[in-house]
């Protein structure tokens, strides 16, 4: 951001014209009066927003820390779940033994409760505890619908074994019906490609 004010005071630096002494008063007048105005806009922005937050402009905190951080200091359930299961798995790696000890002390009250956050399917398999897990479904539980997250980190096991691409692969997605069995609902194949994801019906 600074260095997008200072560069055309720079390059204005290395300007030369021996005829044409008009316009580069009127550049520099311009630049002079870009980089006030931008000056009293950030003066402005900072007296408007709340200070407690400026921390944030500037961090270097990578994005699994973070998730982590953001796991471990919140005091909402809610915003643990999002943290927990609507983000990369890799990105709570560090956490995976203390997500699992949250879930098995909680599911059942989120059961009982059904808050608006809770949903079992986002949930991966690891973290559910062995009852839970096999009322689910057992090892044939999948999601009725593969979400980004899910393609995602599909994608990152490709990147770190292009071995399996020697071969069509193909992941069913599989519901639970009103009698308790599964049925396919959809289909997703791999191609050599690994640019390319298509999902069928």
């Amino acid at each position: 951001m600074l260095w997008s004010q200072a560069f055309p005071f720079v390059a204005l630096s290395f300007y030369e014209s021996d005829s044409d002494n008009d316009m580069e008063h009127f550049i520099t007048v311009f630049l002079i009066c870009s980089f006030s105005l931008w000056v009293i806009l950030n003066v402005v922005f900072f007296c408007v927003i709340d200070l407690n937050f400026v921390r944030t402009f500037v961090s270097l905190q990578t994005a699994p820390q973070y998730t982590c951080e953001l796991f471990q200091e919140s005091k909402r359930s809610a915003a643990k779940f999002r943290a927990a299961f609507k983000n990369r798995s890799s990105y709570t790696r560090a956490n995976h033994g203390e997500i699992k000890e949250w879930v098995a002390n909680n599911i059942e009250t989120w059961r009982a409760e059904e808050p608006e956050f809770f949903d079992i399917t986002k949930i991966p398999d690891e973290f559910l505890p062995t009852e839970d897990f096999e009322a689910e479904g057992g090892h044939a539980r999948r999601r009725s619908s593969v979400g980004l997250r899910e393609m995602i980190e599909f994608e990152e096991k490709l990147a770190h074994n292009p071995g399996i691409l020697s071969s069509s692969i193909s992941l069913s997605t599989a519901s639970r019906n009103s009698s308790g069995g599964t049925r396919r609902i959809g289909t997703i194949k791999v191609k050599k490609n690994p640019g390319v994801i298509a999902v069928v019906g």
